[in-house]
């Protein structure tokens, strides 16, 4: 029993130690491996951290995603909220280690993951069993033709895909565009860049939109109100960011992007935009959608 306690004393500690300046915390690995334990996807971690602790998404995030600290009393709290104990959150993300593989169902590929087992030589037919092809682990049930050495597989777990919300980038400048759709794909979105807002028109398939207001493309310079007019055409109540830095300059008209602020329903930000906040307000505006 003593050596049972030190154990755990021991991986607890582990916790709180130091990491290398932007790698997630083990802790942060722990909740993550919790979280998706109990069915929440990727998109949802951040969220799902801050409304438990009450910190701002922000927070929640870079609880996640950097070397930010963790307290005993927070993680104890997001444990006990998926009804496991500091101990389980401890010790399952390591005894429950499952790496990414694929197995043949009906002659459709099914990814899944797996937890391997000890490396065996030869097993009775039809026990499931997984070797490295390709650089890639494939999951068959055992015969005489299976590829062996491999390792006996003790858990197989597959599950429903998540879907994840989808987002439009409009900018007419490529960097700026890239930069948010790498912290939208980061936040779990994803994301896909557009350059034309004639190209968005007759796109249906997208959960939430983030829209420079100013537009230059071949020689001509178009606000995309013409574009928020067609979208709450088709869906009056998905997210729409506006993004503009052009205040300063007076090359917009205030009142009229203040008018369809109001008319259309969206949200606004100057530009560089914050990521975090942007994307804090995104999930936000799902919320209450």
């Amino acid at each position: 029993m003593t050596s049972e306690i030190s154990e755990n004393d021991h991986a607890i500690s582990e916790l709180r130690s130091d990491h290398p300046e932007g790698e997630p915390a083990l802790a942060a690995q722990c909740i993550a491996a919790l979280l998706t334990r109990h069915g929440i996807p990727k998109y949802r971690f951040a969220v799902t951290v801050s409304e438990i602790l009450g910190l701002s998404y922000s927070a929640g995030n870079r609880r996640l995603t950097t070397n930010a600290s963790w307290s005993l009393e927070e993680l104890k709290r997001v444990a006990e909220h998926f009804g496991e104990t500091l101990q389980e959150l401890v010790t399952s993300e390591n005894a429950d280690a499952l790496v990414d593989a694929s197995i043949v169902i009906n002659n459709h590929i099914v990814p899944c993951r797996i937890r391997l087992g000890t490396i065996v030589g030869q097993v009775s037919p039809g026990t499931l069993i997984a070797a490295e092809i390709d650089g890639s682990w494939r999951v068959m049930p055992a015969d005489a033709r299976s590829i062996i050495p491999a390792h006996i597989v003790t858990r197989l777990l597959i599950e429903p895909t998540a879907s994840r919300r989808r987002v439009a980038i409009l900018d007419d400048h490529a960097d700026t565009a890239k930069t948010i759709v790498q912290y939208m794909e980061t936040a779990g979105f994803e994301a896909v860049a557009f350059s034309d807002p004639q190209a968005l028109h007759d796109q249906t398939d997208f959960d939430a939109y983030v829209l420079d207001w100013i537009i230059e493309r071949d020689a001509r310079r178009q606000t995309a109100l013409e574009l928020v007019e067609n979208i709450r055409a088709r869906n009056a109540l998905c997210p729409i960011i506006i993004l503009t830095g052009q205040i300063r300059t007076g090359n917009v008209d205030e009142e009229n992007i203040a008018a369809a602020l109001a008319q259309h329903n969206l949200k606004f930000f100057t530009k560089p935009a914050s990521m975090p906040i942007l994307i804090a307000a995104l999930n936000a505006s799902f919320k209450t959608a």
